[in-house]
């Protein structure tokens, strides 16, 4: 049977060829997002100024409490170890020396903006760094300088070197050089006293480089020490694992990836078991007349379905073998994307081993299999002679499985529509409209068949009066051949309601945080810095202007509310978003107004929370509620007021003198200023602009510019919504042109046909054309269904319209797209079929 089924290869060249490309591009792009969730699930970053040490204890991000009912994300911020680790670790047998390490982050050089770190002469040895010029850093202000840096700043022993640290400038003198074989970012190294001084937690420490004793196995040492401070907040690393301690950024980024890269491979599967199996099933069905023809000569059923899954294994497998190679490179490039757009961190290594590229092998195999299978299923179940005469006109769609699979998507759909529009609130309702617009199109493709057949029904008659005889043949074809419709409808559908559904999902959100942004934001100008980083002290300076009604830092962080049971130490954490402000300019620069208490209260240990969160708590102003900071810390809060944001929306205030030391860096970004009354907006900025003067890179706008720079801003989302668009989009518009160009070559006989009896070329082309602009209506037509079906839903949970936020253009960019290759790939291979001699190709077919 596999000779015959290659035998069979031989003559379908086209069909071959169709089925090759649906099942290479769907196991190349499933590869590819397997590779990205490989990539987050490992982690793996390279150490760098830690490459010496080879065992690392750090700060574990495991959520600290004892949560109850629900898996709990890491902690968002760095979480730091208690100074008294050192001791702890050193004691272990096999450790040589256990080296404390700090990080100050380093937001400017000799002016310009820089991504650089300060760190203790002490932790030099875990590099290691090796001072080639001048002398170690001994008194306050010394620095030891990396050569890539030295160089490319022009600095020497004894010279001076200006440098911000959290955006406060210092002068410092470049006591030495060093140089390193595996640090490539820019560092600078102080005396200890000094970093100690500018790191400012004092009893804390980032993590402990851990030297190992000659001959230590480095994966016993690093068990030993796990032993030695259990319970005591570290995590343990050793090989891979190292650079995460050095690069904090790999944490977010990892907690970023899994769920994008979960979205990309899901639904890419999705898609390509779809796009696999609905090119499977057509060709099969174009094949029903062949396969007739063998079950009249003899070929047993069971015959027949094995001569077809032979076929169908051999290219699956070719195919499979072809996308390793692009698999990977595919892979990179989405890789190499998303780092560009800083939606993970450059020091995470890319993975893509052997799961991913199983993962694309199987389930296109699968799905080949699977649609070969049920295809073939109903020719080798009949009579021969029932066979033939079905394979002529097709019209037999209906069965109980697939009746019920229609039921079970649209159902599906349906349920996670009434979940969006009903249940979720704010972005977090993407989760559930982005799915349900999968479950839509396959939902709708599996009920195609009857819906062609009432589309053609409505367009039979205005198309036909407007079109002539040749509009009136393509409609008569439309209404009898309705099977066929369908399957050129098909994948215009999914990339018409694909592309609709995820673009306009992520305009809408763009958009109501824009509306969002904008009410909560009651300030006439805002200060940033092209360094990231702004000085503290900027706030109080600007407080005292004459023209400034009240100043705010604005920080922003991730915590949790803790509720803790009763009789019961373990807690039930409600994750939260955190919004450091200050106290004495939070009322004239908040948009959203108290509804209790007093906004100028937020000092000390105090916090102001939405409505709807005291609420749940069975909390009121002036009672104690228990926060979990994003760094793990742990504080008894006074609620001192509270507010009513949208839905969806909501965040905690506190003060920004509180929040800043729990982030990572310590960085305040923003500044927000209000402006007295009577103080234009321009006297304001220019005000604000001269008394930032001193601060580099200091860049003051106003209200305007900042909701345009808020606008622009938040590219993490964006950029992940799009590429995922792109890629799933990009895809179904393979299997459209794919399937049309097959789906018209295949008709070659029947122009022939026409010509014989009397059509002109012209009038077969414009049948054609007529054909093609109804099937191209069909699609868009039900693609703008099944994405209405996600987009209506989440307006609702957005808050706003139901109408999708988004330029108009954007939609008519699709439309006009599916049109035009609908009729490139329909008249293309129309043109081409009625170059033969009309006898020869109807003896050919």
């Amino acid at each position: 049977m596999l000779r015959l089924a290659l035998k069979s290869l031989r003559y379908r060249k086209g069909a071959f060829l169709a089925s090759l490309i649906a099942l290479f591009v769907g196991a190349v792009v499933v590869q590819g997002c397997g590779g990205l969730l490989e990539t987050g699930i490992r982690a793996n970053v390279k150490a760098e100024r830690l490459a010496a040490a080879p065992v690392v204890v750090t700060g574990s991000q495991d959520y600290p409490g004892h949560a109850v009912g629900i898996a709990t994300d890491p902690m968002t911020e760095r979480v730091l170890l208690d100074e008294n680790l050192v001791g702890a670790v050193a004691a272990v047998p096999g450790v040589a020396a256990a080296v404390p390490d700090i990080s100050v982050p380093i937001t400017a050089l000799a002016g310009r903006p820089a991504s650089a770190s300060g760190h203790g002469w002490s932790s030099a040895p875990l590099s290691p760094y090796t001072l080639v010029a001048g002398a170690a850093p001994t008194a306050s202000g010394d620095i030891v300088v990396d050569g890539a840096t030295a160089k490319r700043l022009g600095v020497r022993p004894g010279a001076t070197l200006q440098a911000s640290v959290r955006g406060d400038p210092h002068v410092f003198r470049v006591s030495g050089i060093a140089e390193s074989r595996t640090v490539t970012r820019s560092v600078l190294l102080f005396s200890d006293g000094e970093a100690a001084r500018l790191y400012d937690r004092p009893g804390k420490i980032d993590d402990i480089g851990v030297l190992a004793a000659p001959g230590t196995d480095p994966a016993k040492l690093a068990k030993a020490i796990g032993d030695a401070v259990a319970g005591r907040g570290a995590q343990v690393l050793h090989g891979d694992d190292r650079g995460v301690a050095e690069f904090p950024a790999a944490i977010s980024g990892k907690e970023s990836l899994i769920p994008v890269a979960g979205a990309f491979g899901g639904l890419s599967t999705m898609v390509a078991i779809f796009v696999v199996g609905s090119t499977v099933g057509m060709l099969m069905q174009q094949r029903r007349k062949e396969m007739a023809l063998l079950r009249a000569t003899g070929v047993t059923p069971g015959q027949l379905r094995r001569m077809v899954m032979a076929e169908t294994f051999v290219i699956a497998l070719l195919a499979a073998g072809l996308s390793l190679v692009p698999g990977l490179a595919f892979g990179r490039v989405l890789y190499d994307v998303l780092v560009g757009q800083n939606l993970m961190p450059s020091e995470m290594i890319f993975s893509q081993g052997r799961v991913p590229q199983l993962a694309g092998f199987g389930v296109t195999l699968v799905a080949a299999l699977v649609a070969a299978f049920v295809a073939s299923r109903r020719v080798s179940k009949v009579r021969p002679t029932e066979a033939m005469a079905e394979a002529t006109l097709q019209t037999r769609w209906i069965s109980p499985a697939r009746m019920i699979l229609a039921l079970v998507f649209l159902g599906g759909a349906t349920a996670l529509a009434i979940v969006t529009a009903s249940v979720m609130t704010g972005p977090i309702a993407a989760s559930t409209a982005g799915p349900a617009a999968m479950l839509w199109v396959v939902g709708i493709a599996l009920v195609s068949p009857g819906v062609c057949r009432w589309l053609a029904a409505v367009l039979r008659w205005p198309v036909g009066r407007f079109t002539g005889l040749p509009g009136r043949m393509a409609m008569l074809n439309a209404s009898v051949r309705r099977v066929r419709l369908a399957s050129a409808v098909i994948p215009i559908m999914l990339a018409t309601g694909l592309a609709t559904a995820l673009i306009y999902l992520q305009t809408s959100q763009d958009a109501a945080a824009d509306r969002m942004f904008t009410a909560g934001l009651d300030t006439d100008a805002v200060v940033a810095s092209q360094n990231g980083a702004l000085p503290p002290s900027l706030v109080d300076a600007l407080s005292r202007l004459p023209q400034v009604a009240g100043a705010s830092a604005s920080v922003s962080s991730a915590g949790r509310m803790e509720t803790v049971l009763t009789g019961d130490r373990r807690v039930r954490p409600a994750e939260i978003d955190l919004r450091g402000v200050t106290a004495s300019g939070a009322r004239q620069t908040i948009g959203y107004r108290a509804a209790q208490g007093d906004y100028g209260k937020l000092t000390g240990d105090s916090i102001v929370l939405p409505v709807g969160v005291l609420r749940d708590l069975g909390k009121s102003v002036g009672d104690q509620v228990r926060l979990r900071w994003g760094n793990g810390d742990m504080s008894m809060m006074t609620v001192v007021a509270s507010f009513t944001p949208p839905r969806g929306y909501g965040y905690a205030m506190v003060p920004a003198s509180a929040l800043l030391p729990r982030t990572t860096t310590g960085v305040l970004q923003q500044i927000v200023v209000k402006a007295k009354p009577g103080v234009s907006p321009s006297d304001l900025v220019a005000a604000v602009r001269k008394a930032a003067t001193g601060v580099p890179g200091a860049v003051v706008a106003d209200r305007a510019q900042a909701k345009a720079a808020h606008a622009q801003g938040d590219e993490t989302g964006r950029v992940a919504s799009f590429l995922l668009a792109a890629v799933v989009v990009g895809y179904a518009v393979i299997a459209l042109i794919n399937s049309l160009i097959v789906a018209t070559a295949e008709r070659r006989g029947e122009f022939a046909l026409q010509c014989l009896i009397g059509s002109t070329r012209g009038q077969v082309m414009w049948m054609m054309s007529v054909e093609a602009l109804v099937t191209a209506l069909a699609g868009i037509i039900l693609g703008t269904a099944a994405a209405a079906g996600a987009l209506l839903p989440f307006g609702l949970a957005l808050g706003g319209s139901m109408l999708p936020s988004g330029p108009g253009w954007i939609y008519l960019t699709i439309v006009g797209s599916a049109v035009a290759l609908t009729f490139a790939t329909t008249l293309l291979p129309t043109s081409l079929a009625l170059r033969a001699s009309p006898v020869e190709a109807t003896v050919a077919s």
